[in-house]
């Protein structure tokens, strides 16, 4: 069985301050402040597939704009502010300041204890989810790594699944899946016939009736090995 992983709210968590990096961020881009960080960070769940950290963070920036559009300091979501506010974003952001997820850093282990071909599946970019890999000390964890790379399909389209288990030379009917996001790390899984994993990053998390249905839920990623 191949085992792949999500990084992102799976194996690893942000320790960076989001308040201070969006405050460094709108100052940085010279753009009058209009969401707190609060409201900026509640969309990263609604951001469909995009080809760069900078995107995404201009399409979290995009949904606020939108819903704060009766707000005078808010942009028109197509405004290149939001550009100019997204790059800085990206550039403030300090990718080293990461930790493991509770129980994350054992499923790893147990995962390359069990001496199966793990891998991982990330929708981010590889300098930053590189970044983040050297800074946990897991960089030589995986068998191979697919990360968001520009004109790439990236999860849950099948394309980065299918790279990662013909890196590993296995089968998607032979492979197990786990991460944080039902629309993408669950969907994504289930559309190939891949066992599917989900570790909600809140513990008031549901499956909604237009989600996808994982196989497994686990409420804490040390209850993962016993999965494997």
């Amino acid at each position: 069985m191949a085992i792949l992983f999500d990084l992102d709210d799976t194996l690893c968590t942000d320790d960076g301050d989001p308040a201070e990096t969006l405050a460094a961020a709108f100052d940085r881009a010279g753009v009058e402040r209009f969401c707190d960080a609060e409201t900026f960070v509640s969309t990263w769940t609604e951001v469909g597939n995009v080809d760069s950290d900078v995107e995404f963070y201009r399409e979290q920036l995009r949904i606020v704009a939108e819903r704060t559009g009766g707000d005078a300091a808010a942009p028109d979501p197509d405004s290149p502010a939001l550009d100019a506010v997204a790059r800085a974003y990206d550039e403030a952001r300090d990718h080293t300041a990461v930790s493991f997820v509770p129980g994350a850093e054992a499923a790893l282990e147990a995962a390359v204890a069990s001496g199966r071909p793990v891998g991982l599946v990330t929708n981010g970019s590889r300098e930053t989810q590189t970044t983040k890999l050297e800074a946990l000390g897991i960089r030589d964890r995986f068998d191979a790594c697919v990360f968001g790379e520009p004109g790439r399909p990236v999860k849950p389209d099948p394309e980065p699944f299918e790279r990662a288990l013909a890196a590993l030379d296995a089968d998607p009917t032979d492979a197990i899946k786990v991460g944080d996001r039902l629309a993408v790390d669950v969907a994504g899984a289930n559309a190939l016939g891949i066992e599917s994993v989900w570790r909600p990053a809140t513990d008031d998390a549901t499956v909604g009736p237009d989600d996808p249905e994982p196989d497994h839920r686990i409420d804490s990623m040390a209850e993962f090995a016993s999965l494997i």
